[in-house]
């Protein structure tokens, strides 16, 4: 009796030691499947910078951004390339472009790109000599403009196309000339007292005031060659 009881006991302990066995563990790669679906806090992406601000000064152009933070400059022996990427993040491509021959001898061929707001870039090509050898290897001009542009044009004092001759004289001009659209106020930001007389200066900004007393054109560096 006791050998027929002993294989149904039996039998009945694996049952049970089946049931109660602990579940198998996780592998490996299933614990990271299960950590790479929970999603990550995403970043949050820097503010593009809004441009705000160009200034013009004898030396070159500063782009400024509405915090007052400059985010592009270039100066005028810099090469074109440089020059319209700063440009071009302040107005946008150029609306037109040109080309103003020179005579061969004293002045140098012009490249010109004009964008809105009445700012066109002129840039000296095929030269002889480096650029920051030749004259004025680029050339700033502001004209009027009836463009609705976010970018304000002045130059280091604050003086703008449309701005008045009362504004210019405040700044104590040494010199100027005589030009078709009126008088050329120069003047040199760092110190006026270096301008001299017209035939005798250092590179300055050109102010163009009209008969009426408006200011009409700004040119930088001045005195210029092809303008």
């Amino acid at each position: 009796m006791l050998s027929r009881i002993l294989p149904i006991a039996l039998i009945a302990t694996l049952a049970l030691s089946a049931c109660s066995a602990p579940a198998p563990a996780a592998s490996p790669s299933a614990a990271a499947a299960s950590s790479s679906s929970t999603p990550s806090p995403s970043s949050t992406p820097e503010p593009e910078p809004v441009p705000a601000e160009l200034v013009v000064l004898n030396v070159g152009v500063q782009l400024y951004d509405s915090a007052g933070t400059e985010i592009g400059a270039f100066a005028w022996a810099d090469e074109a390339p440089r020059a319209l990427e700063v440009l071009e993040l302040a107005f946008g491509a150029p609306v037109s472009t040109g080309l103003i021959a020179g005579d061969g001898s004293h002045t140098a061929d012009y490249e010109t790109y004009s964008f809105e707001g009445g700012l066109t870039y002129y840039t000296a090509i095929n030269l002889e000599k480096p650029r920051n050898e030749f004259h004025a290897p680029s050339i700033v001009r502001v004209d009027p403009s009836t463009d609705d542009v976010d970018v304000t044009i002045h130059t280091p004092q604050g003086l703008k196309v449309g701005g008045s001759q009362a504004e210019v004289l405040a700044l104590s001009p040494v010199a100027n000339r005589r030009h078709m659209l009126g008088t050329v106020y120069m003047i040199d930001p760092v110190d006026p007292s270096l301008v001299s007389a017209p035939e005798d200066s250092t590179d300055t900004i050109g102010i163009i005031v009209d008969a009426a007393g408006v200011i009409v054109q700004i040119m930088t560096p001045f005195p210029t060659n092809p303008l």
